[in-house]
């Protein structure tokens, strides 16, 4: 893999200002967010299989307050991320924004409406977690997708938009790995599987693919903070 694109500064602007503050604030939230899912995955593996069961299964043991911080501070990240991108002068159009509060707010439903454990009765909670959820892993990419497409038609964006586009690629396959993880429970009589599931290790890999497409863009505006000095 290349290393990461730096951002060559734009024109100031009317909107424009410092971008590092912003995509410092960022770092720091995906970092405590991953943080946080790995001290999950330490302290709570007698009770949550990272192979078999989803990440949101923490909100159902010992661990529900470290879940919540996770992905709560995944969803702040973004926000301090889309500020750091708008101010190094990326095309952050109302589409994108639209997209990314999507996936935030999808986020925020998860950590509020906790999930139930594979194969027992759908709840109210449950139903709108599973809806938040669905809703949260589509808008990520696709808000990226849109970023991207908007960064190539600036000859100073166009390194970034070309990693983008490949690290959405990556995400709608990781994407399409969960999906099809998913299939042997819903597809069991009254959700009774209980053979070899997958699910849990194919959405860790889907976060961290999000994670390369949340990531790569802080970092870019980060350097290109620290170049500019």
């Amino acid at each position: 893999m290349s290393s990461v694109e730096t951002l060559r500064p734009a024109p100031a602007g009317p909107r424009q200002g410092n971008a590092r503050p912003w995509a410092t604030a960022a770092i720091a939230c995906f970092g405590l967010s991953v943080a946080t899912a790995l001290v999950l995955h330490l302290t709570q593996a007698a009770e949550v299989d990272p192979v078999r069961q989803v990440i949101s299964d923490y909100a159902l043991s010992a661990g529900a307050v470290g879940f919540a911080v996770s992905v709560l501070t995944l969803a702040a990240g973004t926000g301090f991320l889309l500020a750091g991108l708008a101010r190094a002068g990326l095309p952050v159009t109302r589409p994108v924004v639209a997209l990314a509060a999507c996936w935030g707010a999808g986020l925020a439903l998860c950590a509020v409406f906790p999930t139930i454990p594979t194969g027992a009765p759908m709840t109210f909670s449950a139903e709108v977690h599973r809806y938040a959820g669905l809703v949260l892993f589509v808008s990520l990419p696709a808000a990226a997708g849109l970023l991207a497409r908007g960064a190539a038609r600036h000859p100073v964006h166009r390194g970034l938009a070309a990693r983008l586009r490949r690290h959405t690629r990556w995400a709608w396959a990781a994407l399409a790995v969960f999906l099809l993880s998913q299939l042997p429970v819903l597809l069991a009589p009254s959700r009774g599987f209980d053979g070899p599931l997958f699910q849990g290790l194919a959405e860790r890999l889907v976060f961290v693919a999000y994670l390369v497409l949340l990531g790569g863009p802080a970092l870019a505006v980060l350097r290109s903070g620290r170049k500019s000095c």
